[in-house]
């Protein structure tokens, strides 16, 4: 953080030597980031409440478990429960057959990939003959290349509302930038969000490694 910190001083140093930036907008960008940040820790503050409702069917159901005495079958039924919702947030992954053979994959290889490791290629993973099958045709490249154009979208007005800012600064009004900046991390935060979900080559290529050991074990 604090070799981040420093390089972001230096272009703004720079910056303002050069002329690039006045010495205005510098602490008009510093006055803004303030109410920005905490802005953004309010958001998780919300999204701390929206996991709290999400978890809510886990609680009832562990409160189930706790709190009750049920029958054998009753217990199996909610244990399953319990775990197909656990099981789906890590993989991304509804089918709970799928769900089992992932399980059981990233236990195998748990020291090179998290269990998140599939979510990526969630859309593109199916069951023949028993086995766990990555299918890479059109609807794979066409998928990501959406997700690629999302991503560069979200990045190129980031830019832009970033150099309107700068470079129009008389004419915008104190709520203007403001509006713009938060544009601008919004923006960037979509940028990076549909970066993520783009698995990379090297990525495709472990997961097919991965997949291999099924077939390797079968046939021991």
């Amino acid at each position: 953080m604090d070799k981040i910190l420093d390089i972001v001083n230096g272009w703004i140093a720079a910056a303002v030597s050069s002329g690039a930036l006045q010495t205005e907008q510098v602490l008009l960008f510093i006055f803004i980031a303030g109410p920005l940040a905490l802005i953004i820790w309010k958001i998780r503050g919300i999204i701390e409440f929206f996991n709290e409702v999400r978890n809510s069917k886990l609680n009832e159901l562990q409160h189930l478990l706790d709190s009750y005495k049920l029958s054998k079958e009753v217990n199996i039924c909610i244990e399953e429960d319990i775990l197909r919702i656990t099981s789906y947030r890590m993989t991304g992954i509804s089918d709970v057959a799928s769900q089992k053979i992932i399980l059981r994959l990233f236990v195998g290889h748990r020291n090179i990939i998290p269990v998140s490791f599939f979510k990526k290629f969630r859309t593109f993973l199916h069951i023949e003959d028993g086995n766990l099958v990555f299918k890479k045709g059109f609807p794979f490249w066409f998928e990501n290349s959406m997700y690629a154009l999302f991503s560069l979208q979200f990045l190129f007005l980031a830019i832009l509302s970033l150099i309107l800012s700068i470079y129009r600064y008389e004419y915008i009004p104190l709520w203007g930038h403001l509006t713009l900046y938060t544009f601008v991390v919004v923006l960037f935060l979509f940028f990076i969000a549909f970066l993520r979900m783009i698995p990379l080559p090297k990525e495709c290529k472990l997961l097919s490694e991965i997949l291999q050991t099924q077939y390797n074990s079968s046939s021991e």
